[in-house]
């Protein structure tokens, strides 16, 4: 198993017992009938896999997901079934695969619309398979004009986003405060330094899911300034 699913999965069994999560599962249970009566998130993913109690509560944790960390982490646990098998579908022939559909994933739980109907675990899977997916297919510059030889095999995803930016530009984002140091480094060691968010996460002594989320902030950012159009 890919290190970033074996640290979820090891971080899960810390998170799904704790004081937070008891917390959490009864002020939800108060304002959602769908979580009423769970002591433990494991027994969220055990109702989750109840056809007749899954749709509305999934829908619960995706309403709450913009706002609150926990239950998007509870709603990423719970599809991990479906991410991993895009993981193995579509992405067995790459290494940073894994990494890159969690971070997919966690962007499009924390951004999940209110409004939006249908079934979340679909919607979410989907969506991350068709961003992946176009992200691999990108026509693929030589460099990232950063006064180096071509790469021959560079990360799809560091194209979409650095691909048109030189080094000083990247780093002027961080200087001028447009990027936080902590988002800055994680995209720029995991990008390119060939890091895995598990090793970043261990070594911060934080959960991957806010690894992903610094460096999806990151490259929002970059995406904003004129040559990353």
């Amino acid at each position: 198993m890919e290190p970033i699913l074996q640290a979820l999965d090891a971080e899960w069994s810390r998170l799904a017992t704790s004081p937070l999560a008891r917390r959490s599962l009864i002020r939800w249970g108060r304002a959602h009938p769908a979580m009423a009566g769970l002591s433990d998130l494991d027994g969220v993913l055990r109702r989750r896999r109840d056809p007749c109690l899954a749709r509305d509560l999934l829908g619960v944790l995706a309403r709450l997901a913009p706002r609150d960390e926990l239950a998007a982490r509870t709603l990423l646990q719970a599809l991990m079934p479906g991410l991993k098998r895009v993981v193995r579908e579509v992405g067995n022939d790459d290494l940073d695969a894994a990494d890159d559909i969690v971070a997919l994933a966690w962007e499009r739980i924390r951004t999940y619309p209110e409004t939006r109907t249908g079934s979340v675990a679909a919607n979410v899977v989907l969506d991350v398979r068709k961003r992946y997916l176009k992200a691999r297919h990108l026509d693929r510059p030589s460099s990232i004009s950063m006064r180096r030889e071509p790469v021959a095999d560079a990360n799809p995803l560091e194209d979409q986003v650095l691909a048109t930016l030189q080094l000083e530009e990247i780093l002027e984002a961080k200087r001028s405060g447009l990027v936080s140091p902590a988002c800055f480094e994680a995209m720029v060691r995991t990008r390119l330094g060939g890091e895995s968010l598990a090793e970043l996460a261990v070594e911060a002594g934080i959960g991957i899911q806010v690894v992903c989320q610094r460096r999806w902030r990151a490259e929002r950012r970059l995406r904003q300034l004129p040559l990353a159009g």
